[in-house]
């Protein structure tokens, strides 16, 4: 018995001795042979902080300058939302579309040619470039920035700051003629065929002034003049008729509120039922034609085929001018909010944060090494 009660009280002591052990260690034990080496410690932080100061006054400066646009809604995509009783997620946004432009390498490539930048300096930094590199490079300078509130920044960070608002500011006058609107779609298309119809036209009148000094037009009788005149004239009309149903149709396809839908729809059985009877009075003047001697007939195609390219140049100069007009305010533009500015306050090298950052390192070796060699100090103690 006295044994066993002996054991257990040694187990109890020696329990009680390893606890005691672990309680005695204490902060400033361990803490105490690093701030022992103070001096370490401040000169590594010293070292650390001047190669952050160093390293930011080496550095080249950066500046940044910042231009905005805000995308507008088109007009008529917010007029039919306005009446629809629910709230209508419309699509991707009018941002999204001026975002992906600016960052396109096609705008890229047009900002490097308007301001010839292989040759800057700045840009180049006295390296001869290609294009690909150029455009490379400019990608990594520029940044598009598609913000909360439905505006898009474009921010520029060069060495220069007068060059970094340049290029922000000449991708602004570039994408505008990128921008691609259905009215500039019909503008260039109304365009190519003004100029294949005068085209056209030049040569018809040609040919009917050579068939006018080769014969005589007093051979052909009144009553088959009145008759090419009227075909021409329904001609004319027939070519009316079929641009504006064309117009119409297109409405009705866009069509934003129930009383255009049915006005437009009730023009549309109207212009059809006009366009069958011009059609039916044509058919009747060309049989009648087609027994009218050679000349006059020869005469009646030339004529008409003047009278109709006439009409279609004037129909298609005034489409042309109504496009123009119509392009200025469509909906889908936008408008600048600011333009860039040369700032002249860098935004990079960050000196005191570099400066803090570098004795911050400094410290956090200077405690490591000191950790380290704690344990040798105190075997030197010991001996």
């Amino acid at each position: 018995m006295t044994t066993s009660q002996d054991e257990k009280e040694g187990s109890i002591a020696r329990l009680e001795g390893t606890h005691t052990y672990e309680e005695d260690i204490k902060p400033a034990e361990v803490l105490g042979p690093i701030f022992a080496r103070w001096r370490l410690i401040a000169l590594c932080t010293g070292v650390g902080a001047l190669c952050g100061l160093v390293v930011s006054l080496l550095l080249p400066r950066v500046y940044e300058s910042r231009a905005t646009i805000f995308p507008q809604q088109s007009r008529a995509t917010l007029s039919l939302a306005s009446q629809l009783p629910i709230p209508v997620n419309m699509g991707g946004t009018p941002s999204g579309y001026y975002t992906a432009l600016l960052k396109s390498d096609t705008m890229l490539v047009k900002t490097i040619d308007r301001l010839r930048l292989l040759r800057n300096p700045y840009f180049s930094r006295g390296e001869s470039l290609d294009l690909n590199t150029a455009v490379r490079r400019l990608r990594k300078f520029v940044n598009v920035k598609d913000n909360r509130d439905g505006s898009v920044s474009v921010i520029v960070r060069l060495t220069n700051p007068y060059l970094a608002a340049r290029v922000a500011n000449t991708m602004l006058d570039l994408l505008g003629g990128m921008v691609e609107t259905e009215s500039k779609r019909k503008v260039r298309f109304i365009a190519k065929k003004l100029r294949e119809t005068a085209h056209d036209l030049r040569k018809a009148e040609d040919e009917m002034k050579r068939f006018l000094e080769a014969n005589d037009i007093a051979a052909i009788d009144e009553q088959s003049r009145a008759a090419i005149q009227e075909l021409s004239e329904l001609d004319a009309r027939l070519l009316a008729a079929d641009a504006e149903l064309q117009e119409v149709t297109s409405r009705l396809k866009n069509a934003g509120d129930l009383e255009s839908l049915i006005e437009d729809e009730v023009r549309k059985r109207a212009l059809e039922s006009s366009r069958e009877l011009i059609v039916e009075r044509k058919a009747e003047l060309e049989k009648k034609l087609a027994t009218l001697p050679q000349l006059a007939t020869q005469y009646g195609r030339l004529k008409r085929r003047v009278e109709l390219l006439n009409q279609t140049y004037a129909t298609l100069t005034q489409q042309y001018q109504l496009e123009r007009i119509t392009q200025q305010g469509e909906g889908g533009d936008y408008q600048v909010i600011d333009r860039a500015r040369a700032d002249k306050q860098k935004v990079a090298p960050r000196t005191a944060v570099n400066t803090v950052l570098g004795g911050m390192i400094g410290l956090t070796l200077a405690a490591i090494v000191a950790s380290l060699l704690a344990p040798v100090d105190a075997r030197r103690k010991d001996r």
